[in-house]
């Protein structure tokens, strides 16, 4: 069981690894077309063939994108229509239209197939994420209710769980399975706290609201469903995790697809932020950070990251 398990992450993290990006979006909904994976020397991008930045790391390429390589450059480009991959050599140019590369410049090797979905899952990942950047840009006029994340699964190596800051002045209950704790107010721009070790299993959960003294269980909503790995499960995940780690460099966005892709929703939404606080140009795939603060109930934060993606866009 524990074999199938660590097979079925390592293949993940092998998805993961493709999901390390910095451009802007092309045009929103647009899903990317290929990857760029492990470019080595000079290989650059554009979006029209004319303005060039080099690329250091895994990227996505879009429909009307260019790439190019140097007399020192390579790549492997990925194919998510046929889940092929093939090499990109030196001193060659690509143009990327629907569904086929045109080699304009250069050398493009023969497709290998790739094993697994990892085309599939990227494309049907990317367009379930874009359903979330839609945002409203009036003047909120009904009073925010705490809700909670319907599923999220937490374990020992990953035991935070966060939901929406009502205020400072507010103090928390956290119910988990009939059982209550009192959780302190704060200034964040979320609520977290630390999960003490339960069952493997699912448990129920609910967060309400103390004003006073108070517990306001009116504004209480149906609650979720808290998934708590068990210690074989929890061992296989972090064996994944340091796989991704050791493959790729930089490794923050490729370990928090991992970890989205498995439910861990509060550390891969850590992770999402870490990555883009750090590179503050990317774009691309922003509307995965916003999916994860829409499954947490994160209202504010979704809304915020969702107007910055569309003006980011707009600007482009």
């Amino acid at each position: 069981m524990r074999n199938r398990l660590l097979s079925a992450l390592l293949s993940i993290g092998a998805f993961a690894f493709a999901w390390f990006v910095s451009m802007p979006a092309v045009l929103a909904g647009d899903p990317p077309v290929a990857m760029l994976m492990q470019p080595a020397g000079t290989v650059e991008v554009s979006r029209d063939g004319t303005i060039w930045k080099a690329v250091s790391s895994n990227k996505f390429l879009f429909v009307g994108d260019h790439l190019r390589t140097g007399a020192d450059g390579s790549g492997k480009l990925v194919d998510q229509a046929n889940n092929t991959a093939q090499t990109v050599g030196p001193n060659t140019h690509l143009e990327f239209a629907p569904g086929s590369v045109k080699v304009v410049d250069g050398k493009l090797s023969g497709p290998e197939q790739l094993a697994g979905d990892l085309g599939a899952g990227l494309s049907n990942r990317f367009a379930e994420a874009q359903r979330y950047t839609t945002v409203r840009r009036g003047v909120q006029t009904e009073a925010p209710k705490l809700r909670v994340a319907k599923q999220v699964t937490l374990s020992a190596s990953y035991p935070e769980l966060v939901w929406q800051n009502m205020g400072k002045q507010y103090s928390y209950v956290l119910t988990i399975d009939g059982v209550k704790q009192q959780i302190p107010g704060t200034d964040a721009d979320m609520v977290r706290t630390k999960v003490a070790n339960l069952t493997p299993g699912s448990h129920s959960f609910n967060v309400s609201t103390v004003d006073a003294g108070k517990e306001l269980t009116d504004q209480v909503d149906k609650g979720g469903t808290l998934v708590w790995l068990s210690p074989d499960e929890d061992k296989a995940l972090g064996e994944a995790v340091a796989h991704v780690k050791s493959t790729v460099a930089s490794s923050n966005f490729a370990v928090a697809s991992l970890l989205d892709e498995k439910g861990l929703l509060v550390a891969a939404m850590d992770l999402y932020r870490k990555h883009f606080t750090e590179n503050k140009d990317d774009n691309d795939m922003r509307p995965l950070l916003i999916r994860a603060y829409y499954e947490l109930k994160l209202a504010d934060l979704k809304q915020k990251e969702a107007l910055l993606y569309n003006d980011l866009i707009s600007s482009n």
